[in-house]
């Protein structure tokens, strides 16, 4: 687990050009979420910078009325000072409503970003590749993405919209000093130069630090999820789990704590120099002001109009390295985000490149596969058949490939070596023949949503078909349960919900199975589909596999051999390879592995009938 103690330096420099491409895409994030919105919020700042500008050279007539101590007043003064002032209180009560305006549309505006960027995170998550989840690295880029699309959107918006205004304000203040004092701007200027300076060292360090973190987060979820889920919490009170995870969640934070707590030492007192060095200067800057509007150098409305500007700028400036501290790390943030969601820029609309080949069945010739980072292949040279309207077996005990091999003729992986053929071509494209095919997983899914849902999920991209569910119900031996749930196919699966009900697993199992019914594919993959189920129910669901899914190829796989003698061809896989092939009476005849576990298994169950 990363200690997290360094002041936090990323794996990956953060260069210029990487920020301005992550400030790209933060606006662009912020133009597809809300046109509109982004529209007013910029005109509004418009507004209130040139509402600043015009306060400023009022403010310059303001004090030209004003006598000097001693002297003497003039009612012309006087004339021009009153309208002045009234016309400062009415820009003042402009800019008050136009910042009430502003601040409400932008949190509006975050509300339509933060939905925006979180869809992003969701449709590349969906499309990546199923060998992606097995790299570590894969997952601590979607934390990172996922933190930044939680936690950054709104604060981009507000601070963009505050970057913006200090920009357009140092922009008036600008222009105003090229009408009364140009040559106090580069004093502005170098007297900002160490705050930018400190944000821009301090919104690197925590970036880095957020970097190096993304794994310890990972594993303070995944403990948070052990002590809060709800299937869970039966063997973490039965083994009393509770206090050593904690612990070990409790140790996790900690070193966050540490490493956050370090950098904002470090950087703090780096910024109260910048800071104080700033203000220094600005000090000099405004004695030698008054030196020369003593020596009669300078107009005193010129002089105050100017400092009240170069106050002004340099406030903005400071404010603008705290808003940098912000938005450049969110931006770096955003970075994580915009890299991430590449994978999703394809539209969901537009993912199959190809329609589906008839499927006549499916060949795998000489197929080797290793898991990313694994130095052991889970694969070696594997061919198997499967034909048209065959069930074929696959054996073997666990950790024999063959739960790889089915995500492989799934077109869930893609082989390393070796290709898949349909007919006589190469199955190039996996999204097709995904289509065509059904896979009950061992470890299926099961949505805690309605139970209709987790049927008609079979099929997304269409409508739901109330009466096909309830059709694959009755195959899967689902609908009598289903029948009897307070809401029948309607009923909330899930004890976290209110009406929910929970299921055995047994029952999930069959729903898991009328899923694939619904599906209507014409291969079907079934992964130790009962595992969950009495020997009864076990023993019915094989006999009638060849009726159920009739004119369908399927292929079977199991770590009991009795399951599947009747099968018409039975793979034996043993590390990766296949070791024999044939039907149940040739590789009994053969006498070699199949032979020795099917007997094997075989005085295991008769030895329990008898002790029963």
């Amino acid at each position: 687990m990363p200690e997290g103690t360094r002041e936090g330096t990323s794996t990956a420099p953060v260069r210029i050009r990487d920020l301005i491409g992550s400030a790209a895409f933060a606006i662009r994030l912020v133009w597809q979420a809300d046109r509109r919105g982004l529209t007013q919020v910029v005109l509004a700042q418009l507004l209130t910078t040139a509402g600043l500008a015009g306060a400023m050279l009022l403010l310059r007539d303001v004090v030209s009325g004003v006598p000097l101590v001693g002297g003497g007043h003039s009612a012309a003064g006087a004339g021009r000072m009153i309208p002045a002032m009234t016309a400062l209180i009415v820009v003042g009560a402009i800019g008050g409503t136009v910042q009430i305006f502003t601040a409400a549309r932008q949190r509006t505006l975050a509300a339509y970003v933060d939905r925006h960027v979180i869809a992003l995170v969701l449709r590349a998550a969906a499309r990546a590749e199923l060998p992606q989840f097995e790299e570590p690295g894969f997952h601590d880029r979607l934390q990172r993405a996922v933190f930044a699309s939680r936690s950054q959107p709104a604060m981009v918006v507000s601070t963009m919209a505050a970057l913006l205004q200090a920009a357009l304000t140092a922009a008036a203040v600008t222009a105003v000093f090229a009408l009364m004092a140009w040559w106090l701007l580069p004093f502005a200027v170098l007297c900002s130069l160490p705050a930018l300076r400190a944000a821009r060292n301090e919104r690197n360090a925590r970036y880095g630090l957020h970097h190096d973190l993304a794994e310890n987060r990972r594993v303070r979820d995944y403990l948070e999820h052990l002590l809060t889920g709800r299937d869970e919490a039966k063997e973490i009170r039965a083994l009393d789990l509770g206090p050593l995870l904690h612990s070990r969640w409790d140790e996790a934070y900690r070193q966050e704590i540490h490493g956050t707590a370090t950098l904002i030492g470090t950087h703090m007192r780096r910024r109260i120099t910048a800071r104080l060095a700033g203000d220094a200067g600005t000090g000099i800057v405004i004695f030698c002001v008054w030196w020369l509007v003593q020596a009669h150098r300078m107009g005193l409305s010129t002089a105050v109009a100017g400092l009240m500007g170069l106050w002004l700028l340099s406030n903005r400036v400071q404010a603008v390295g705290g808003m940098l501290n912000n938005v450049g790390e969110s931006i770096l943030y955003l970075r994580d985000l915009r890299l991430f969601a590449a994978l999703g820029a394809v539209h969901p609309t537009a993912r199959h490149t190809s329609d589906p080949l008839p499927f006549g069945g499916l060949r795998a010739e000489h197929i080797g596969f290793s898991y990313p980072g694994s130095a052991t292949p889970a694969l070696r040279d594997v061919s198997i058949t499967l034909d048209k309207g065959e069930v074929v077996a696959l054996v073997g005990s666990n950790g024999s490939g063959k739960t790889t091999l089915s995500k492989i003729l799934a077109g869930l992986y893609r082989p390393d070596t070796g290709v898949l053929l349909q007919g006589d071509s190469p199955v190039d494209d996996l999204d097709p023949l995904r289509r065509q095919t059904t896979v009950v997983f061992q470890d299926f899914t099961r949505y805690k949503l309605r139970a209709v849902d987790n049927i008609t999920f079979g099929r997304p991209e269409e409508s739901p078909d109330r009466q096909r569910a309830v059709y694959a119900a009755h195959h899967a031996g689902a609908a009598d349960f289903l029948e009897h749930l307070p809401a029948d196919y309607d009923t909330l699966l899930g004890k976290e919900f209110t009406g929910g009900v929970d299921l055995s697993g047994g029952q999930w199992q069959r729903l898991a199975l009328a899923r694939a019914f619904y599906r209507d594919s014409p291969f079907v993959i079934l992964d130790e589909p009962t595992a969950a189920l009495d020997p009864q129910a076990e023993a019915d669901l094989f006999a009638h596999i060849r009726d159920l899914f009739a004119g369908r190829t399927v292929l079977l796989i199991s770590h009991r051999f009795s399951s599947v003698r009747h099968a018409d061809r039975i793979y034996v896989l043993e590390d990766g390879r296949v070791s024999e092939e044939g039907t149940h009476e040739s590789l009994m005849r053969r006498d070699g592995t199949y032979a020795h576990f099917f007997r094997l298994q075989a005085s295991a169950f008769q030895s329990l009938e008898g002790g029963g």
